[in-house]
């Protein structure tokens, strides 16, 4: 079997765990990659020895085990050190996706990649879907998710803000700014179509 393979991406906070979750609901495979990463990231795992060998990160390292808050707040504030953690990680990410991919007797897939756009490590992909959301949505409700001020949550979306970049190389761009209920209806119309 080689399913149809769709990627779901989009900026932080558009909303991409919800369209995902409304697939799962329908009946349709999503491939989760940040939960592929956190069982890759877990002690012994493939990414925590990826991560543990190189010396630029030892500081996120305390007794011997990886401190995520401190590994994150470090790639953060720098992009250089960001650049090498996905050089590392990426590519066992992708991996463990597509050993997914071939479990699967559907004849699609859906792949949630939050960072697409930003992966060096292309994965192989037969559409793009592209959730976007207003400013101020996103703004609001990644300062719910995250219990963050308004100034960090802004400077948190413009680290990763490509969003023209993101539009232009789409192939399906859902607005998600209203409520899940507006979300589900678009997804209706979309599988209707057939254009998943």
């Amino acid at each position: 079997m080689n399913p149809s393979r769709l990627v779901i991406t989009g900026l932080i906070a558009s909303g991409k765990s919800t369209f995902a979750d409304i697939l799962r609901k329908k009946g349709e495979v999503v491939i989760d990659a940040d939960a592929i990463n956190k069982s890759l990231i877990q002690e012994g795992g493939k990414n925590y020895l990826a991560i543990k060998r190189e010396k630029d990160f030892s500081s996120a390292f305390s007794e011997g085990k990886l401190d995520k808050k401190k590994l994150g707040q470090m790639i953060f504030e720098n992009p250089q050190k960001m650049r090498k953690l996905n050089a590392i990680t990426h590519k066992n990410i992708i991996e463990e996706i597509e050993k997914e991919i071939e479990k699967t007797d559907k004849t699609r897939v859906f792949v949630e990649i939050p960072l697409f756009f930003q992966m060096e490590e292309k994965f192989q992909t037969d559409k793009v879907i592209l959730v976007t959301c207003d400013r101020d949505v996103q703004i609001q409700r990644l300062m719910a998710r995250d219990g963050i001020s308004k100034d960090f949550a802004k400077t948190k979306i413009e680290s990763q803000d490509m969003l023209k970049n993101m539009i232009d190389n789409s192939d399906i761009i859902i607005d998600n700014s209203g409520n899940e209920k507006d979300l589900n209806k678009k997804i209706n119309n979309i599988l209707d179509r057939g254009n998943f």
